[in-house]
């Protein structure tokens, strides 16, 4: 770089960047100065509308329609790894399939729940770890769930095991990437007040009773964590699970 040539902006890519944890994660990083680009499945009005909110801040967002259940999906964003300079990924994007007890779980409900919260963020990881490692900087950051902690419960087994299924691809890519500055971590949220637990109706005042903070998580507060992981503010945490959860 020549002196006084401006550095290019270091770029994120987010999965699941229209949920609420990942439109917050994307602001976050935005205001860091950081591109964002991202993945979205169903979202498209959600995804436009942060395109545009970002555009207003001088930012050229980017973003990808993929359903990772599928295989062609989960290759079709891999090869926009491919092409883009990615400095850090989020592997935001989680799903809880079907709500039903785990005796009687399909094949197919596991194939899903497995596909979305481990197969993809294992086969996007691994395609852009070794550019991460020859640029000799990177950051992957895993969002797994308290769910991962507790076990699930008894119609939740398969998205629990799920998520802790991932937070073994963060010890495994911790360990190989950490001489060479590629950092990789799990943030474990907790119950965070997203449309994702409007989704699954439950008892909400009894389940923040259990919490010992007594509220729920914002998106915002998950947000920040992720950013100081996902950053160069990180130097010295990886191979790491950080639970975000007020207590739990």
């Amino acid at each position: 770089m020549t002196t006084g040539e401006k550095q290019a902006a270091r770029r994120v890519f987010i999965t699941g960047v229209t949920s609420d944890i990942g439109q917050a994660i994307a602001r976050r990083f935005s205001r860091g100065g950081w591109d964002v680009s991202g993945q979205y499945h169903r979202s498209e009005e959600k995804a436009r509308a942060l395109s545009l909110e970002l555009e207003s801040q001088g930012k050229s967002p980017v973003f990808y329609q993929a359903d990772f259940t599928t295989e062609d999906g989960i290759e079709s964003i891999a090869s926009h790894l491919r092409e883009l300079s990615v400095d850090a990924l989020v592997n935001n994007a989680g799903t809880y399939i079907a709500s039903r007890p785990f005796a009687e779980l399909s094949m197919s409900d596991l194939h899903k729940t497995f596909a979305v919260n481990v197969f993809a963020p294992t086969i996007l990881a691994g395609r852009i770890f070794p550019c991460m490692i020859a640029r000799g900087f990177g950051r992957i950051v895993n969002i797994s769930s308290i769910a991962a902690k507790y076990g699930g419960s008894a119609v939740s087994l398969h998205y629990g095991c799920a998520k802790m299924a991932l937070e073994g691809v963060t010890h495994t890519l911790g360990r190989e990437g950490a001489s060479k500055n590629v950092l990789v971590n799990t943030v474990r949220p907790g119950v965070i007040d997203t449309d994702f637990h409007r989704k699954f109706p439950k008892d909400m005042s009894r389940r923040t009773a259990m919490i010992p903070m007594q509220r729920l998580g914002r998106p915002e507060e998950v947000a920040d964590l992720v950013f100081y992981l996902g950053s160069e503010n990180n130097t010295f945490i990886t191979n790491d699970t950080i639970t975000i959860a007020g207590g739990e």
